[in-house]
């Protein structure tokens, strides 16, 4: 397969000179971290910094590190070929989990799901892993009989202790485990929302998770589903952050390798497509439901790299798409600002080549990212409140998992005059 680069990029940007490619013993490909199968290249996007590095002056130095996903050929499971380190991505972050109407109701449904199958009472003693401000946990609190947090980022944890989450700073492994462990004793649900994929080695969380997890306890993991990244064009999930891409056959085959197995799943329609794993110590003797069982099936060619020629063809299409019209609007006169300093952003914006020529701001709620800018992209991120002075013609909606929430945000304050384009499936502007 040929491979897409970042030189494809047709725009006359230039890369600051303060970019840094950083030396790494980096090979196209490695053996999988998960079951030593052999790997095989789906993605190379060159060089990218950070996703959610924003810098404060177009001055400062930018690191920029390799991005390339790789597919197992036997397990299928597919992971970044290069992992940062989880001490400079996470030992200060400014992701905050925002306030979201789509958020709050697709807790429901988790809370719904859980309590329906029995995986979750009023009994339970529930701890989030990666838990950031705790928005999460406040809203089941009232379901269970305790929350606790446990977050890496020393100032997430923090906020989520001030606003009365108990949460421990501390990466989850057996070592924070047998902390819990002695204060607060086993745990009978455990949630992995959205972090199981985000460092190097994901088993760590589940030896802590042997060491807590009570005998007949439940591990709930949520994360993306790389089926769904595939066939919706999502490349722009693809980020430092995100050291793997779960389906349920992979991660089937880790659950099995530290002495657990996947029970049942659900899968939810929210940021792009989403499923949550359920997951029972082996010893519990717990039936797999039909649903996982549908699902295996449904996945049996992953590991298969034919299974993603057309996924290929259709994001270079997307990635001309998109500069032709940026590019065409331009010409016309027309403004086009972003909406989202997303991590996924950053990939967008630093794989298209798209710069501040053509969109010279993203909006963001943020107020940690607000007066920041995106890293080589030089695109600078402003509040919703001067977004509100000077709408533009266009919002590449950068966050198009809440593209419903958005519209009918920006239509509230009264603009009615902007209208909002879509990166994918497919470029398309929508009123």
């Amino acid at each position: 397969m040929a491979e897409i680069s970042l030189s494809d990029t047709k725009t006359a940007a230039v890369m600051p000179v303060a970019a840094e490619r950083i030396p790494v013993d980096h090979e196209p490909t490695i053996d999988c971290r998960i079951c030593g199968g052999k790997t095989f290249v789906l993605l190379d996007l060159g060089h990218h910094p950070f996703a959610n590095a924003l810098v404060s002056s177009l001055h400062d130095p930018v690191k920029i590190y390799p991005l390339v996903l790789l597919i197992c050929r036997q397990c299928s499971a597919a992971q970044l070929s290069y992992c940062a380190d989880s001490h400079e991505l996470y030992d200060n972050y400014n992701y905050i989990t925002p306030v979201s109407g789509e958020l709050t109701a697709h807790y429901g449904k988790i809370l719904d799901f859980l309590k329906g199958k029995g995986f979750l009472s009023s009994s339970s003693r529930l701890l989030e892993i990666g838990s950031n401000i705790g928005r999460f946990l406040e809203f089941v609190s009232p379901h269970v009989r305790s929350v606790t947090g446990v977050d890496p980022a020393s100032n997430v944890a923090a906020m989520a202790n001030q606003r009365g989450i108990s949460t421990l700073n501390s990466f989850f492994n057996s070592e924070a485990a047998q902390r819990l462990l002695a204060f607060e004793g086993r745990k009978s649900v455990i949630v992995a929302r959205h972090c199981f994929a985000h460092n190097e080695k994901p088993w760590r969380m589940l030896e802590g998770v042997q060491i807590l997890l009570s005998d007949e306890g439940t591990l709930i993991i949520e994360n993306a589903y790389f089926l769904d990244t595939m066939v919706k064009q999502e490349f722009d999930q693809v980020y430092h952050e995100h050291m793997y891409y779960y389906s349920v056959r992979s991660i089937s085959e880790i659950l099995k390798r530290y002495g657990m197995i996947l029970v049942d799943v659900m899968h939810s329609a929210i940021h792009g497509g989403t499923m949550t794993f359920v997951a029972k110590l082996a010893c519990a003797g717990y039936p797999t439901s039909e649903e996982v069982k549908k699902y295996l099936e449904s996945e049996k060619d992953l590991h298969q790299p034919g299974y993603y020629a057309d996924f290929r063809t259709r994001l270079q299409q997307n990635k001309e798409d998109m500069i032709r019209l940026l590019l065409r609007l331009k010409s016309e006169g027309k403004s086009v600002h972003a909406y989202g300093a997303s991590a996924k952003s950053t990939t967008l914006f630093n794989y298209y080549g798209i710069r501040k020529d053509l969109v010279p701001m993203v909006v963001d709620s943020t107020p940690t990212k607000q007066g920041k800018y995106i890293p080589l992209a030089n695109i600078k991120v402003i509040s919703e409140e001067e977004a509100m002075l000077n709408p533009p013609d266009y919002y590449l909606l950068t966050i198009w998992n809440y593209k419903d929430e958005i519209i009918k945000k920006v239509r509230s304050w009264g603009n009615h005059k902007t209208k909002f384009i879509l990166p994918h499936p497919k470029v398309e502007i929508v009123d």
